[in-house]
């Protein structure tokens, strides 16, 4: 609409502002009456003074003033008219046009007067009209852009929340739900067409360690990333979905059955090669694993359920392997997958029952052959199954999480065990492994002090064993770790030395006192040339560094004289002693000391005594 733009300004007369009128309408018609009357008179005036002079041509002179007389009445209605008549039909239109819905509407004012002054009123409340109708009509527009704008902010909002509800926040993969809905869809195209669908399910091994060590920020940019690399390695037919955590699914939809295994295999393979590369989040490069299991419909499942449940099955036998490896579904896994639940429902209820014990295995010093320490060892005693060895649940209490609990029970009861020795004199130093889980966990520092505190034993005896595995996939938080120990005053030991992928330089670099050979070498002395060079290497490479040296799995006379012949300073295994519990490694204690007495030498004591 164009804008009106009124011929009143700020010094047009208004209504408000107009000055007192000069000469009312009134006034001026009531002039006219009179004029009028005025008119007639002289007429008649005229008249009646020709009619009594008796003035010659009486009828022309009476038709003159007449004629006068109608002129001048005439001009007096005409000017009333002009007065009058045509500003008020000017109005009434100008009404008309406003009642009509039209507010640009100007009436001209010819006059001071009554209606010149209702003239501008009637132009100025037009005026104030159509202002009005324009901001109306602003307000209008905008109110509708608004609606526009938050119908269309409401429909985006709509669309990104149906997106969240389907999809996983962080990798902007399919969620749990959306994976449900998908493989139902896809399944029921399956069977329709006689095809196969594959289910993988992934879990990426001891993802909690990039948590832990290098927080979560870190953790969740490792799964974006994990995400990209496996929606690049799939088909573009595939689904990758996250369930959660560091659980991901992918769905093979429409498989030949008579090639199914084949691309099963291909995508395995893509996928495990495409974690082949380290990752890189700032200054670091940690690489990734990944357990793999793989269910078939409709050979190992009928519905969408049980074809991820299968899957997820599967992938727990992977991790059973050893990890890093991919297993097809088959039927006993859900057996052995259900008694491997049962036994971790049996070790919570064995920690809060108190059916864990622990046992002692005596370290020797070979020289003297005298008892210097015992190494302390977790047993289960199960009411159903007896005792059960730490090499079937330490690996379920680490995976569980139990191993803190169970590793703080350890320490505690073993220093307070040892301190009732030393006030006996038996004066040992305690062993006790640390496993992965504990050395990453925040707490295990004040774990350790609390232990020495409540126990009252000197920091000095006790000795914490660590795998060169722990050390080489972590070493910044080990060094970081095992020097506040050594600042405690623990002393800190290398267990299984040799059997990983070991570095020599950790060895220069870490607050370690000793090394322990593993079982495999010492297994080997005086049958395996290649064992006994190991053995001899590691003998001298920890005596270069200032290291003791402590031989485990000693079970004959010849490794023992092998190893202390070349150098080693301890030993500990079946030769010495089995593992033995607390009134047990008492007695033991007893018979050393007593026969070390008798024959002088504890060293020629283990040689004559075990000769024979």
């Amino acid at each position: 609409m164009a804008k009106y733009t009124s011929p009143l300004n700020a010094d047009t007369v208004s209504s408000l502002n107009a000055p007192p009128v000069r000469l009312g309408l009134q006034t001026k018609l009531t002039l006219l009456d009179i004029g009028l009357i005025v008119i007639v008179a002289t007429a008649v005036s005229i008249s009646t003074f020709l009619i009594r002079q008796q003035v010659q041509y009486l009828i022309v002179a009476l038709s003159v003033v007449a004629g006068l007389a109608l002129v001048l009445i005439g001009a007096t209605l005409l000017r009333k008219r002009r007065l009058v008549a045509v500003p008020i039909r000017q109005l009434m239109r100008g009404v008309r046009a406003v009642g009509a819905g039209k507010l640009d509407v100007f009436v001209p004012v010819s006059s001071s007067d009554e209606l010149g002054l209702l003239t501008h009123t009637f132009n100025h409340m037009t005026q104030r009209l159509f202002e009005a109708q324009a901001e109306v009509a602003t307000y209008q527009r905008t109110l509708e852009e608004k609606v526009t704008q938050r119908t269309k902010e409401l429909e985006v909002a709509t669309a990104q929340a149906y997106k969240l509800a389907q999809h996983d926040i962080l990798t902007g993969l399919p969620n749990r739900a959306l994976l449900n809905q998908r493989l139902r869809q896809i399944i029921a195209q399956a069977a329709r067409d006689g095809h196969q669908v594959a289910c993988l399910f992934l879990d990426f091994d001891h993802f909690k360690r990039i948590n832990d060590t290098l927080g979560h920020d870190a953790g969740d940019q490792l799964l974006q990333a994990v995400a990209q690399r496996l929606t690049s390695a799939v088909r573009e037919s595939d689904t990758v979905a996250r369930l959660g955590g560091d659980e991901f699914v992918v769905i093979l939809p429409a498989l030949d059955p008579d090639k199914a295994t084949f691309e099963i295999m291909q995508v395995i393979t893509r996928v495990r090669e495409s974690f082949l590369a380290a990752f890189r989040l700032g200054d670091q490069t940690p690489t990734l694993t990944c357990s793999l299991g793989v269910s078939v419909y409709p050979v190992d499942a009928a519905d969408p359920g049980a074809v991820i449940k299968q899957a997820d099955t599967a992938m727990y036998a992977a991790k059973g392997a050893g990890r890093n490896a991919y297993r097809f579904y088959t039927a006993d896994m859900n057996a052995r997958v259900q008694a491997r639940l049962q036994l971790e429902t049996n070790m919570r209820r064995g920690l809060m029952d108190d059916e864990f014990f622990l046992v002692y295995q005596p370290q020797v010093e070979m020289a003297s052959g005298r008892a210097c320490g015992v190494e302390a060892l977790l047993r289960w005693r199960d009411p159903q199954r007896g005792v059960i060895g730490p090499n079937e649940f330490i690996p379920i209490a680490e995976e569980s999480g139990m191993i803190q609990a169970l590793g703080a029970r350890v320490l505690r009861d073993a220093c307070r065990q040892v301190m009732t020795w030393h006030r006996h004199n038996m004066m040992l130093r305690l062993s006790v492994n640390l496993s992965v889980q504990q050395l990453e966990h925040e707490s295990w520092l004040s774990i350790v002090e609390d232990a020495l505190l409540a126990s009252g034993m000197p920091a000095r005896y006790l000795d914490l064993e660590i795998t060169e595995s722990v050390i080489i996939t972590h070493p910044e938080k080990a060094v970081a770790t095992l020097m506040k120990l050594k600042r405690m005053g623990v002393s800190i030991t290398v267990d299984d030395f040799g059997t990983g992928y070991s570095s020599l330089s950790y060895l220069t670099s870490l607050p370690i006192q000793a090394i322990k050979i593993d079982r495999r070498f010492v297994r080997g002395l005086e049958q395996n040339k290649n064992d006994e060079a190991v053995t001899q290497a590691i003998i001298a490479l920890s005596h270069s560094l200032g290291l003791r040296v402590i031989a485990e799995g000693v079970e004959t006379i010849a490794q023992f004289e092998y190893l202390r012949s070349h150098g080693c300073e301890e030993a500990q295994g079946y030769l010495i002693s089995r593992p033995l519990e607390e009134p047990e490694l008492r007695t033991w204690w007893k018979m050393q000391d007593e026969e070390s007495r008798i024959v002088g030498r504890q060293g020629d004591m283990w040689r004559q005594d075990r000769g024979k």
